[in-house]
């Protein structure tokens, strides 16, 4: 586990955000930043590099798959590791989600254990 990893968290949710980054810290990764919308997510990609960005799929203005979609068109993020984290359990929600190339996802209410190794497997280190 890297104490110097980044990790961006985009939940305009403030409880569930913290509740995010509270699980984040329990497993080692002390530096991670909370932003509530994509667009100060974008803002915030272009002051400092991460290493993940956790995003919920259901926010004001920028949802996390426009988020998702804006990361893959610029050429610095693409490679950046994604974790949506959804309510949605719609299969053609999930469908478009997977089209668009998200990878890893995970349903609300947050399945602490699949969250860690879905965390570790992103980062490389599980």
């Amino acid at each position: 586990m890297n104490p110097f990893t980044k990790i961006l968290v985009v939940e305009d949710d403030p409880a569930s955000a913290k509740l995010v980054t509270y699980h984040l810290r329990m497993m080692g990764f002390k530096n991670t930043t909370e932003v509530a919308d994509g667009d100060s997510a974008l803002e915030h990609l272009k002051k400092e590099k991460v290493d993940l960005v956790i995003a919920d799929w259901h926010m004001p203005n920028m949802n996390g798959l426009s988020l998702f979609r804006a990361l893959r068109e610029e050429e610095l993020w693409q490679a950046i590791p994604f974790l949506m984290i959804t309510v949605e359990k719609d299969d053609e929600k999930v469908r478009e989600a997977i089209h668009a190339g998200v990878r890893d996802y995970i349903v609300k209410p947050i399945n602490v254990e699949k969250f860690k190794r879905k965390i570790h497997e992103l980062l490389g280190s599980g």
